[in-house]
């Protein structure tokens, strides 16, 4: 589930998804929840072409081998070389703030912090750090993602709506922070 307190408007790259509000370093933008859509990865392999384009635009693959879309708007974030979310390392259907994000920035996150996406495409962020191509061959890069054991502390610093939300999903969440000593 997104944050409510975000919106989407378009930008060059189609449409974004952008901060309501300011955010803090630490928050949690995005978890999966019951009712994102999960479909074993085998599954979506049996599709036929023209179904699995439609579903590479707002899809990755999880940890679980799940091909995961998100029912809300947190299927809008936007690549970028320089985000300002991203996942943390022992659980993969999760969005952190990365930094401070101001009201009415857009939310991105660099693609190869996600176990596996689909799309292959040209990059027009205009980071210093710019890749150029963004490919789903590029592969899934952990050192893009927090680490838990140095995040949970200003996670738990911080007010959650999102975890007050109790689903099967976000469980397994609270259940690697309880592994912490920190929730």
């Amino acid at each position: 589930m997104i944050h409510p307190d975000t919106f989407v408007s378009p930008t060059s790259k189609g449409m974004g998804l952008f901060a309501n509000r300011n955010f803090q370093k630490g928050e949690i933008l995005w978890i999966i929840d019951d009712n994102d859509i999960k479909i074993p990865l085998a599954d979506y392999l049996a599709l036929d072409d023209i179904q699995r384009q439609k579903l590479n635009i707002y899809s990755y693959i999880d940890f679980y081998h799940r091909v995961i879309i998100p029912w809300d708007e947190g299927k809008y974030v936007n690549h970028d070389c320089e985000p300002n979310s991203t996942g943390v390392i022992q659980y993969d259907n999760i969005s952190v703030a990365l930094r401070d994000i101001e009201k009415g920035e857009e939310i991105v996150e660099d693609y190869s912090c996600y176990f596996g996406h689909f799309e292959t495409f040209e990059c027009l962020c205009g980071s210093y750090q710019c890749r150029k191509i963004i490919s789903s061959e590029q592969g899934y890069r952990a050192d893009l993602r927090l680490d838990l054991k140095d995040a949970a502390p200003l996670i738990n610093s911080l007010e959650q709506p999102l975890l007050k939300i109790k689903t099967k999903e976000n469980g397994k969440f609270l259940e690697i922070l309880e592994n912490y000593g920190l929730n």
